[in-house]
C-alpha cells in the first residue's frame, strides 16, 4: 500500500527541499511549523505576541498560515535559544531576518556566537577561581579541630566554618 500524500507529509519533506519554488511559497499550519522547527505551538504563539515572529495571515477557516520565511525565522530563533543567547540580544536579527540576505544573517549570527563565547569564557574563568577558593575552604575546614563534644549552639570558634576567613577567597 502506498503512503498517503497529505499536507503534513509535504510539510515534513519541505525542510529538505529549499530549491523547490513550490515549497518556498507553501503555507503551513502551526502544527506543521511546530513539526518542522521543533518549536511547540504554544512557544510559536508566544514569539508572535512578543514580536519575534510577525502575526501570520489566516485562512478562510481562521487558521494561522505560515510561510517558509516564518519557518526559517523560527529555526534561527531556536538555534539562538540553544546557543544560550538572550532573545533581547537577538531581537534585531530576528525582526529583520525575513528581508535580509542569508550571508547577512550568517554574519550577525557569527557575531552573536562570538559574544556568547566571550561570556562563556568569562563564566568558566570565574567558576575556576571559585573552585580554587572552595578547595582551599575544604582544606581549612578539614584542618579545623572543634571540640568533639561541644554543641553547635555554644561553639566558641566559628572561624572554622566561616568561608570568608578561611583564607580562601
Amino acid at each position: 500500500m502506498r503512503p498517503m500524500h497529505t499536507e503534513a507529509n509535504t510539510a515534513s519533506k519541505a525542510q529538505y527541499d529549499y530549491q523547490n519554488p513550490a515549497v518556498l511559497k507553501q503555507n503551513f499550519t502551526i502544527g506543521q511549523v511546530a513539526h518542522l522547527t521543533g518549536v511547540n505551538s504554544k512557544a510559536i504563539r508566544y514569539y508572535e505576541s512578543a514580536g519575534f515572529l510577525p502575526c501570520p495571515p489566516r485562512s478562510a477557516n481562521h487558521y494561522r498560515r505560515y510561510s517558509m520565511a516564518d519557518v526559517n525565522r523560527l529555526l534561527l530563533l531556536r538555534r539562538i535559544r540553544i546557543l544560550g543567547v538572550p532573545l533581547s540580544a537577538a531581537r534585531a536579527l530576528l525582526i529583520g531576518a525575513s528581508d535580509a540576505r542569508c550571508i547577512d544573517i550568517q554574519q550577525e549570527l557569527l557575531a552573536l556566537v562570538d559574544e556568547r563565547l566571550k561570556v562563556l569564557d568569562q563564566e568558566i574563568a570565574n567558576l575556576q577561581q571559585f573552585r580554587v577558593a572552595l578547595a582551599n575552604y575544604q582544606r581549612a575546614l578539614a584542618a579545623c579541630q572543634p571540640g568533639e563534644n561541644e554543641p553547635f549552639s555554644t561553639c566558641p570558634d566559628m572561624e572554622c566554618i566561616d568561608f570568608t576567613t578561611a583564607s580562601c577567597i
